[in-house]
């Protein structure tokens, strides 16, 4: 090789280098949360190679953890058309795709990255986290199983693994694993956050309360940490602190999804401390954001229930029923309704496990494909509605599922779907020997419950928009009177007249069931089970009446939800 041509190539080669060094110093940044400066240089490198496979690939992650998921869509979309065979990108596609409720294409995305490399330890983690929300747990903790096998000193690995142990009931063991991860890594405060919360939904609230405050008082400026810190009546923020806050909150820099944390936060402090003026500005203020990152389509909706009334009045399907199987009760509602405290009551009943939120049904069915608009996809559904065989078949299968959460003394299991009430009439129809628990409660209260809750996910954007809101409700009033008519022996569990009557009507929600009266069910709060909804620590204390009215002190700022509950009585 001439000395011209090797000067040639080592110049290439320091430039390979000095791109390669800066690429791992984005990403370095990136893992900082220094969005910004990692920004900054993932676009020089993109300048410098433009159609760079790792660049653009990380600038799709990083667009994805600030929340621009269309856009980091589009890079992951641009990565795999230079390199098809890049799974890591196309694993990237599948968590867009996952984000989006895509579940079957996230699946899909998933498992080809599998099938190009078996061994891609994020595109199993994300298979178990799929799985995870699809509420299936033996397959969410084979996938984790698999991880751990391959990289058992992986921290990620061994964090997915403990969250699929706490889908599987075992929390105890995912607790342990939780604590030794925030042992073995105090900076990183996912693994205490993850600890706070399986300690909680244990039943040790002091001590979860306890991380979380230790975490917060360490670095008042951790925004992981805020949140959780002031959900807690007893604590207090300084000056310094509300400040700090309130800078990032006006800061138009500040990301969206930042600013919605810090706002529910300060809602729930002022709340706390009786301010329900500077409250009530700071929850407007959140669902406005919230409401904007996602907009809900209530047109959509519409025609679904809608079509629910269709499928209902078009199917006549009648199984066989099998006394010997597992009895599921079925308690739904709108969410925040109280379905949560009636479970709760119910499995304290020793002939009674508690499942918890099921999605199995509907996933079997298939029957959430109605919102649909394909309409292949809808013949394809109406067929298998009413093919007798099929719907056989489901029924086995989810009665199959819902055996794994019953012991040996207990034959019945509770199903805590609220959204099943918008299946009622498929429920009766395979099941109609299946108890179902209907939890109604003031509608003003309902609502206002919803549009103070901050669900995980984006879930339920209709309780972000006051209007879309209120309408949302007087369609699922609309849909559970069309049930109620057609339907008999529904046990309409009224909230208001549990809190006023506990006794007499825990007494008739027992006796509905066909069971026996045990008083455990007065003193449910002492029941230890895994508790996984908003109304975690609620169920764990005697019931009381704060949350009848709660609306009223906030009034002026829900005219619009009022309204529009209102106007439909007139």
């Amino acid at each position: 090789m001439n000395r011209h041509l090797r000067r040639k190539n080592q110049k290439k080669q320091a430039q390979v280098s000095e791109f390669h060094k800066n690429l791992l110093n984005a990403i370095d940044l990136h893992s900082k949360k220094k969005f910004k400066e990692a920004e900054s240089l993932y676009n020089k490198l993109n300048d410098l190679q433009p159609g760079n496979y790792d660049v653009l690939r990380h600038l799709g992650i990083l667009n994805q953890d600030q929340g621009q998921h269309e856009k980091a869509y589009n890079f992951f979309l641009k990565s795999i058309e230079i390199k098809p065979d890049g799974f890591e990108a196309i694993s990237n596609l599948g968590t867009i795709h996952l984000f989006n409720k895509n579940r079957d294409l996230a699946l899909k995305c998933f498992e080809k990255a599998l099938s190009i490399n078996p061994n891609y330890i994020p595109a199993i983690n994300n298979l178990s986290g799929l799985h995870h929300r699809l509420n299936d747990a033996k397959l969410s903790l084979k996938y984790a199983k698999l991880a751990l096998a391959l990289q058992p000193q992986n921290s990620f690995t061994k964090n997915q693994y403990a969250k699929a142990l706490v889908l599987n009931n075992r929390l105890p063991d995912a607790i342990d694993i939780f604590r030794s991860l925030s042992s073995e890594h105090p900076n990183d405060n996912s693994f205490k956050i993850n600890l706070a919360t399986s300690l909680k939904e244990y039943g040790a609230i002091e001590e979860s309360n306890q991380i979380i405050k230790n975490g917060f008082e360490h670095n008042f400026k951790d925004i992981d940490f805020f949140g959780y810190y002031v959900s807690d009546y007893k604590n207090k923020l300084s000056q310094d602190h509300i400040e700090y806050y309130e800078k990032l909150l006006s800061d138009q820099t500040t990301l969206n999804h930042t600013k919605v944390i810090i706002a529910y936060a300060f809602f729930e402090y002022y709340k706390n401390q009786g301010d329900y003026e500077l409250s009530g500005k700071h929850l407007i203020n959140c669902n406005r954001l919230q409401y904007s990152m996602r907009e809900f389509d209530i047109e959509k909706e519409i025609k679904f229930f809608s079509r629910i009334k269709q499928m209902t009045d078009g199917l006549t399907f009648k199984p066989k029923i099998d006394n010997k199987k597992i009895k599921p009760i079925f308690i739904c509602g709108m969410p925040r309704s109280g379905t949560t405290l009636c479970e709760q009551i119910l499995s304290s009943h020793s002939k009674i496990s508690g499942a918890g939120e099921l999605s199995e049904l509907t996933e079997l069915s298939g029957i959430e494909n109605l919102i649909q608009t394909d309409t292949e996809k809808l013949i394809e559904l109406e067929n298998n509605l009413k093919n007798s065989s099929f719907m056989e078949n489901v029924r086995d299968k989810y009665l199959d599922f819902l055996a794994k959460y019953s012991d040996q003394k207990s034959k019945y299991v509770t199903d805590k779907m609220p959204h099943n009430f918008v299946f009622i009439g498929m429920i009766k129809l395979i099941f109609p020997d299946a108890k179902i628990i209907y939890c109604k409660r003031d509608p003003i209260d309902n609502c206002f419950s919803l549009f103070t809750h901050k669900f995980i996910e984006m879930s339920h954007q209709y309780s972000y928009n006051q209007t879309i809101l209120g309408n949302y409700y007087l369609l699922h009033q609309d849909l559970m009177s069309y049930f109620l008519d057609i339907f008999q022996n529904i046990f309409v569990l009224d909230n208001e007249k549990l809190v006023n009557n506990q006794e007499i009507v825990s007494k008739e929600l027992i006796n509905y069931c066909g069971l026996d009266w045990e008083d455990a069910c007065l003193s449910f709060y002492n029941t230890k089970r895994q508790v996984r909804t908003a109304s975690i620590e609620q169920v764990r204390k005697p019931i009381n009446k704060k949350s009848i009215g709660a609306w009223k002190k906030y009034e002026k700022y829900l005219l619009e939800l009022v309204s529009t509950l209102e106007n439909h009585k007139s």
